[in-house]
């Protein structure tokens, strides 16, 4: 692949970096191109130089004192020559022969535009990672505790627990949070007050409101749905009566669905 030496320029005045792609082999024909690229520049007073080795497939050892002779001339232009962006077999080859005291190398173009003076553009910030909003469950009912009391983390969401409405209001009232479950065995007048609220006010009315409870509580379920609960979730049981053992898993995949409908239709 024959030769070819690209040249650009990062920033102007005494912070310009003058960038020579180095695109092919470097050979001894190329160790001529190379020098007179660089005399060139240097010409122009132009010291402070990089050499973009990305694109370069192959080096021969003849190179090594081109490179340390040229980055002596750069020195003492009062600049310097530096490579950048080797790969694979080139790099190897640099790193083994090169005098880093007479050629310094870096990773990237930008280290190596940095490393000369040069300026370059700041890099985007990483965007701020945000603590996910809480879920709040609220409830008194036994089997309610036994479902929520020992839960820490609900679709990816802290979970905070509070036994009465007004417990959950305060809590409301400091922090934003993703969705309330509520037990549907607790006094539904509290409970309709704390569903109107939520709908009513703009900052969160897009908070998911999911009720749970037994089969015994399935029509008040249903009802604080029609006051503006999103769902009513029954709680599952191994067995048609209480006290038979709660089916927590069942219970909390069903959960898990509703959650991602519901995450999905509010994004």
């Amino acid at each position: 692949m024959p030769l070819e030496l690209r040249r650009r320029r990062i920033g102007s005045g005494d912070k310009a970096v003058e960038i020579i792609d180095v695109n092919g082999r470097l050979d001894m024909p190329g160790a001529a191109a190379l020098r007179t690229k660089v005399q060139d520049i240097l010409k122009e007073h132009l010291p402070r130089i990089v050499l973009n080795m990305r694109e370069c497939i192959e080096i021969h050892r003849e190179m090594i004192g081109t490179f340390h002779s040229l980055g002596r001339a750069c020195h003492r232009a009062g600049g310097g020559m530096i490579v950048c962006s080797a790969e694979g077999d080139v790099n190897e080859y640099i790193l083994t022969f090169a005098d880093r005291s007479l050629l310094a190398w870096y990773e990237t173009e930008r280290e190596a535009i940095i490393a000369l003076g040069g300026e370059v553009e700041p890099l985007p910030e990483e965007p701020a990672e945000h603590e996910p909003l809480p879920v709040v469950a609220c409830g008194n009912d036994q089997v309610f505790k036994v479902l929520f009391w020992k839960l820490n983390a609900l679709g990816g969401h802290p979970v905070g627990k509070f036994d009465s409405v007004q417990g959950c209001m305060d809590f409301l009232a400091r922090r934003d949070v993703h969705s309330i479950i509520l037990d549907a065995s607790m006094n539904p007048y509290d409970v309709t007050k704390l569903i109107h609220t939520i709908k009513s006010r703009i900052k969160t009315r897009k908070v998911g409101l999911f009720v749970v409870g037994a089969p015994s509580n399935a029509s008040t379920g249903r009802a604080l749905v029609l006051e503006g609960a999103d769902h009513y979730v029954p709680i599952t049981f191994n067995g048609e009566e209480i006290p038979a053992k709660i089916d927590g898993k069942k219970f909390f995949l069903r959960l898990k669905d509703i959650y991602e409908r519901f995450d999905a239709r509010n994004k």
